[in-house]
This record gives structure tokens, sequence and C-alpha cells, in this order.
């Protein structure tokens, strides 16, 4: 079979450059061309990967010929834009995460896909964790028995410290382009575990705050809490925190045990995380648990899109389209909860 080619819409979200690595390094696909309006963008991309086409415009790209898929790495308003574009031109669509700035947006490229009859994946880079995909095995399989609340932190100390590029912080620190701030990019990868093992929350209650960085006017803290008949979610997200400890990627508390998910931290945007452990404590003691090695298909976001592209198969699991809308829907029943000071219930309706 010879190997799909892949377009790139977008060079200004940081993921890209592994995903570029990953994508090249598949035997199913290849980088083709990639477009971006930055022309230091471009010029790294030459650099790095000097056989992908670089083109200085989005149309460009979406014209060219011969394409049979694209990865959207551009900033979350314009990602949902381009998603569109992409799926109304009959090509298959990976989207950086998280999906879209709100659920207009999430709800639009979903839509589009629907339509169109294409794949549609919402990548999320702890997905390709060990740690993390056995934990939630292990947790669905009723090891800690019914889960009473699940809890997921994510941060550090803001893009700029954690050495993202000019580029990348531009728009994350823009609330129009992002959505919002620490809020919109960390707890939406608690929101696909707790929409996973816990199903969609009945309400959502939030406190998003601007707490210590100057000049942000979004977010750089935020707790969420999730409703559920019965349990809970807890979703945490900084952009304050200072140093990576304590590594915990999930906690599940069951009324049978308690699994945590131990992943340690890169320490700068662009490292790559270890494989992580797994400890499970149960009335008997506590066990500690090395996770498998994925399946080559599922060591990335590229190789799993583009082997459901190969073999004709629908995304599935935490990287599905309906998992990616309804984690824009915790997103948004968040933000609009702290702006309220109330909780909002779901599903959603126009405000």
């Amino acid at each position: 079979m010879a190997r799909l080619r892949v377009g790139v819409l977008g060079l200004n979200h940081d993921h890209v450059w592994g995903n570029l690595a990953a994508l090249n390094d598949n035997e199913l696909g290849q980088a083709v061309a990639a477009a971006d309006p930055d022309p230091r963008l471009r010029e790294r991309l030459a650099r790095e990967h000097g056989g992908v086409e670089a083109l200085a415009s989005y149309d460009a790209l979406l014209e060219r010929a011969g394409l049979d898929a694209v990865l959207i790495f551009a900033d979350n308003r314009a990602s949902a834009e381009l998603g569109v574009r992409a799926l109304g031109r009959g090509l298959p669509v990976m989207i950086e995460k998280p999906m879209a700035a709100d659920l207009a947006g999430a709800d639009a490229v979903l839509t589009a896909a629907r339509k169109a009859g294409l794949p549609l994946m919402v990548n999320w880079p702890t997905v390709w964790r060990p740690a993390l995909r056995h934990g939630l095995m292990l947790v669905r399989s009723g090891a800690v028995g019914e889960p009473v609340q699940l809890s997921h932190r994510g941060g550090h100390a803001g893009p700029r410290e954690y050495g993202c590029s000019p580029q990348f912080c531009e728009w994350l620190y823009d609330p129009t382009r992002n959505g919002g701030g620490a809020l919109v990019d960390y707890c939406g990868y608690g929101a696909i575990l707790c929409r996973t093992v816990l199903g969609r929350p009945d309400a959502v209650t939030a406190v998003a705050r601007h707490l210590r960085k100057e000049g942000l006017p979004a977010e750089d803290n935020a707790v969420v809490i999730l409703r559920y008949p019965r349990a809970l979610g807890l979703l945490e997200a900084s952009w304050t925190q200072i140093g990576s400890e304590p590594a915990l990627a999930m906690v599940v508390f069951g009324d049978a045990g308690t699994l945590l998910v131990h992943q340690p931290k890169a320490t700068r945007e662009g490292e790559k995380a270890g494989a992580g452990r797994i400890q499970l404590v149960t009335a008997g003691g506590s066990e500690w648990i090395d996770p498998p090695a994925l399946p080559a298909d599922e060591r990335d976001g590229p190789s799993y899109f583009l082997s459901r592209i190969a073999a004709g198969r629908a995304v599935e699991g935490l990287c599905a389209p309906e998992v990616g809308r309804d984690a824009q829907e915790i997103l948004a029943a968040a933000l609009r909860s702290s702006a309220s000071g109330r909780e909002v219930t779901l599903p959603l309706t126009a405000s």
C-alpha cells in the first residue's frame, strides 16, 4: 500500500513538531506539505523537514491536489474553522486538542465530519502514555469497584516558563484564540477521562481565577467539579505551578480500592514523558504495576490516525470526536459556571 500523503495546516502549535516526526517515522504515511503564514515557522520546517513543501497560506494547502488527509495545528479557534473546511474538501482530519475554542466550534467540526462521512480525530497527547491507558483499562475492568471520584490535575509554571515558542504563547495567552486560559489548556485532559469512565456529567461547577500572571486576560488557575448521580469528577489546572510533583496523571477512588497513575512530567515543551507506573491500593495492601507497551499503531497520534484511515475504521476511545465534543461542553460549562458563580446543568443550552 502506498503511503498516505498528509498535509499539515498550522505550525504555531508547538505539538506539531513531535507529531511531524512521528508521522514521517510511520510507514503508513508521510507529510508532503505544510502551511503557515509565519515565515519563521516555515523556515523551521525547512530546517527540520526539508522534504516537506512549505506554503504561506492555508488556502494553498487546501487547494493542493493529491492529499489523503490533514493534521491541524493552528490556534484553537482557527483549527475548528480549518477542520470544517478540510472535511468539506473530502479530507480526513486529525485536530490537536481540545478540538475548538468553544462548543459551537466543536459542534461545527463534528457536524462537518458526519456530513462528509469522514474520519475525525481529536489528538490528546496523554492518550499515548502506557500507564494512563493501562490504568484506565484496570478501572473499567473493576479493579477499584464502582468509581466514586476521578481526579486529574494538569499544570506548569506557565507557557513561557515551560518553554513554549513565541508563536504558541501568542495565542495561548489570547482568550479569543484559545477559548480561555489555563482551564481550557489543561482541564480537557481530565474531562476526557471523566467522560470515558463516568460518562457525561449532569452538572458542572467551577472556579477559574487570574491569581498571579501579570497582563494575562484569562484564568491562570481553575478547579472544576463534575456532578454525576453516583460519582464526582475533579479537574484542576494551573499556569503557576512550580515543579512537576506530585506527578499524578489520574487518581480514581472506588468503593473497593484506589488507583493512582504516576506519570513523570516533562520539564519543557517538546520533551517526552516516561512510561509511568500504576499504584493499586485495596484493603489487602498496595501493588505497583508496570504498564505494557502500547500497540505499534497506538504509539502516537499520527500512527493511530493513519491506521484508522488505512483500515477504513472509525476513530474510537479517548480520541473519538464525540468524546472531544463532550469534553468541549464540559469546558464551556466550567467557564460559564465560573463567570456566574453557579452550577451549570448539562446538556448545555445557548446562553
